[in-house]
């Protein structure tokens, strides 16, 4: 991987760029990772399902492994019916921060990719039946998963946005998991999505490993997504199966391994990092519906046994369990277990640990809340993989990068914020802007330092690779340029870029070596080769 360092932005490229940033997004005060916290957000409701109110820090005992933890902090999140305000980017300037949304923000995941034809039809009516009752003080974000995921709609108390999303969605129906989907008409976001395609409902029972580990891939895409948004999330998964399994006892410690291998296993460990890392409270709920002892297929003119399928149910719950949420299965009333998912954000309790031991080899740590109050119901998540910190070897940062770089859905733990320009001598100019917030701008012998590994990747109409530029950004900053990067908002980098005759997409990919961050977008290069 080429190093080298990136000059910092200071010409007029930025001047839109800079307005825009100074309008929208003030400067926080820098994260050190130094230490490992544990954070288990509790949601307290009485037997009538209200939330419980008022306790204290007192009223809460901690245990991890069975040991009694001191609580570091402690502190309540509520959901908020304030309004939801996208941002308005200038021209030519492109973003993937997430939208400013109050803590309790709710994705109903509808899965196609691991739900039977027979089923996806009663589950479609469900999920229209719940949206069409949201109201004002809820914030719902709607997505699909055929060979990835992909956006509906984001963050909304619309109903009717939902609603509308929800009844346009039909997919593709590619010959093959392997085949590509393009349609030469459709650039910037929506060839990502003519890219992506959907699974055709007759292709369910096809590749096994390979719908576990595009499930995995798919969990791990909307977990980055979601990391920058505040405070606990629930992910509401709608599925006819659920090929990824958290009751593991441990997972494995990061190895190398070969780049086309398929096993969703090893993906796992990276799963299991950005679902901590995200707060996502995962709330599986059975699409097929109450499962009675046999039911008429129509399309083969006969009753098919069709048992309770107990070993699914103990995945979904261990799924539950180990994140925080509830399991619904067994029962046809899905708009009820959606609700429930809404209404355990009403209010949540945060503590926060910092465990003892020095076990961090990826064992499975059990955690138990216990509080005083005898007619309070907790729900939490019972523990945490106790991971080591990500390794700084090459092959596992550009695992990571890469990961990222097709996903469908960008990351968006690390902010990027560019603006592109033409170049008066050809090409393109870029200025790329991080939020110091987001990086792990370190204090070293008087200097502020941090890594940043950077792939600028362009791809043609058929998202063929053409050419990577990668870097490995390696920042030490005097004080006063760390003074003068925070009052500008944040880190401005500035690079030129010659695109490919054939390049239409250029994919960034962006992570911060320390912390883990990572954030991707994408710039459709059509509009501006072809001006």
């Amino acid at each position: 991987m080429q190093r080298t360092e990136w000059r910092i932005a200071g010409t007029a490229v930025v001047v839109a760029l800079t307005l825009y940033l100074s309008q929208h997004f003030l400067a926080a005060q820098v994260l050190s990772v130094t230490t490992r916290l544990v954070e288990i957000r509790v949601v307290a409701q009485d037997k009538q399902g209200e939330p419980v109110a008022n306790l204290t820090e007192d009223d809460f005992t901690l245990l991890d492994e069975g040991r009694p933890q001191q609580i570091s902090f402690f502190r309540t999140e509520a959901s908020r019916a304030t309004p939801i305000i996208p941002p308005h980017l200038p021209p030519d300037v492109f973003s993937n921060r997430v939208e400013a949304v109050p803590p309790g923000a709710t994705v109903i995941l509808f899965d196609g990719l691991n739900t039977q034809f027979t089923d996806q039809a009663f589950a479609r009516q469900q999920i229209l039946k719940f949206l069409q009752g949201v109201n004002g003080g809820q914030r719902v974000a709607l997505y699909a998963m055929g060979r990835g995921p992909r956006i509906l709609q984001d963050f909304t108390s619309d109903s009717s946005s939902l609603v509308k999303a929800m009844e346009s969605y039909r997919g593709g129906a590619p010959a093959s998991l392997d085949e590509p989907l393009y349609d030469p008409a459709v650039t910037g976001s929506a060839h990502w999505e003519a890219w992506l395609g959907e699974l055709s409902f007759g292709l369910y029972s096809y590749y096994g490993t390979d719908r576990a580990f595009r499930t995995v891939r798919a969990l791990i895409a909307i977990a980055n997504h979601l990391e920058a948004l505040p405070g606990r999330k629930n992910l509401i998964w709608v599925s006819g199966s659920f090929p990824v399994s958290l009751g593991e006892s441990s997972v494995p410690l990061p190895k190398k391994v070969a780049t086309d291998n398929r096993d969703a296993w090893p993906e796992f460990e990276h799963a299991a990092r950005a679902l901590n890392r995200a707060n996502l409270a995962i709330y599986p709920v059975d699409a097929r519906g109450l499962m009675a002892t046999q039911e008429y297929v129509g399309s083969i003119g006969k009753p098919e046994l069709r048992n309770p399928d107990t070993s699914e149910f103990a995945k979904m719950q261990v799924l539950a369990e180990r994140t925080g949420g509830r399991a619904f299965y067994n029962n046809n009333d899905l708009p009820a277990a959606l609700h429930r998912a809404i209404d355990d954000s009403r209010l949540v309790y945060v503590l926060g640990y910092y465990p003892a031991h020095k076990d961090w080899k990826g064992r499975f740590h059990k955690v138990a809340v216990e509080v005083k109050r005898p007619d309070a119901e907790l729900n939490y998540r019972h523990g945490y993989f106790a991971q080591p910190e990500e390794p700084a070897d090459s092959w596992y940062r550009e695992r990571v990068l890469d990961a990222a770089l097709w996903s469908p859905i960008d990351a968006a733990a690390l902010g990027l914020t560019v603006a592109v320009r033409s170049a008066p001598a050809g090409g393109l100019d870029l200025a790329l802007q991080l939020g110091p917030r987001d990086l792990a701008l370190q204090h070293k012998q008087d200097k502020w330092e941090c890594h940043l590994d950077i792939w600028l990747v362009q791809l043609d109409q058929k998202d063929r690779h053409l050419k990577t530029d990668a870097r490995t950004n390696n920042l030490a900053l005097d004080q006063a340029t760390y003074e003068r990067v925070m009052q500008a908002n944040g880190l401005m980098l500035a690079e030129h870029l010659d695109p490919a005759p054939e390049a239409a997409l250029l994919r960034i990919v962006a992570r911060d070596v320390a912390s883990g961050a990572l954030g991707s977008l994408t710039v459709p290069l059509r509009r501006f080769t072809q001006k």
